[in-house]
């Protein structure tokens, strides 16, 4: 049956389905972030602290998140793959991240479930972090399923020392955790005045975050552009410069010298002949 429902329908009836399930597995997930304190064994000097882990992933966040994912996506409930509800992101899969032909999937559920599993288990650490965001960009835009997705899998990035978070569906690397709040606050700013300067930050981010290389002269001059559309925003002239912008909004909101001096200063760096911005 699954294989005559729609795309988006049978993705709805798996964001569902997994609504339901959050909310029966409530206790569970709170008794996850109670266990985000060090084991006794750390504690003790038994065994070392983990290190924070960048450019790799060990057995445990390679675990952690199959788990996740193996509890939301890949769940099996008949042993024929294409009447099983998975089969819609099975072949989402096949088709947008590994870009194999639909005609090879396995027939069978749980072989398709296994071929995920050792992905997660001995693939690239930057391959699993890529086929996260990608199921996370399965839930619907905004809902329930998709936001409690992306809080459990920062769960675990926290606790196995991991030195990324997710935030807006995108893996992104830490600087600390009040700047990811902000960055987090900034990107909620939808349907309001300042929803081009959260797209602006959101461009910004896929462009830091951006694989096998981020694209840090890109982002900054997104993140550039950014400080100068709030200003405007703010001070209420779109056509001022961002040194008059500034001086608006210091009369409503009194800046510091020395903060409101460098964001003119690294403004007019990035904007002269050999800038970001000109490049």
């Amino acid at each position: 049956m699954a294989a005559l429902i729609g795309r988006d329908s049978l993705r709805s009836h798996i964001a569902y389905r997994y609504h339901i399930a959050a909310k029966q597995a409530g206790p569970v997930r709170y008794s996850l972030m109670d266990r985000q304190m060090a084991k006794f064994s750390e504690r003790a000097g038994i065994t070392p602290p983990k290190e924070i882990q960048t450019q790799s992933m060990d057995s445990d966040l390679r675990a952690s998140l199959w788990n996740l994912c193996r509890r939301d996506w890949f769940t099996p409930h008949t042993a024929d793959l294409s009447e099983d509800d998975i089969y819609s992101i099975a072949t989402e899969l096949y088709e947008d991240f590994y870009k194999l032909p639909v005609d090879s999937l396995p027939y069978h559920t749980e072989e398709f479930v296994k071929s995920q599993l050792e992905l997660f288990i001995s693939g690239p650490w930057y391959k699993v972090y890529d086929i996260v965001e990608f199921l996370c960009s399965g839930f619907h835009s905004g809902s329930i399923g998709q936001q409690q997705f992306e809080v459990n899998v920062n769960l675990i990035l926290e606790r196995e020392k991991a030195g990324y978070r997710m935030i807006d569906g995108r893996i992104t690397p830490i600087t600390n955790e009040l700047e990811l709040s902000a960055m987090r606050e900034a990107l909620s700013r939808r349907g309001d005045r300042f929803s081009p300067v959260a797209q602006h930050i959101k461009t910004s981010l896929s462009l830091y975050s951006k694989k096998p290389e981020p694209d840090y002269r890109n982002s900054i001059k997104e993140a550039i552009s950014a400080v100068e559309c709030v200003c405007k925003i703010i001070s209420g002239k779109p056509k001022a410069s961002l040194d008059d912008a500034l001086d608006e909004v210091s009369k409503k909101h009194p800046l510091h010298t020395a903060f409101k001096q460098g964001v003119g200063k690294i403004y007019g760096c990035t904007s002269d002949a050999d800038g970001i911005r000109h490049a």
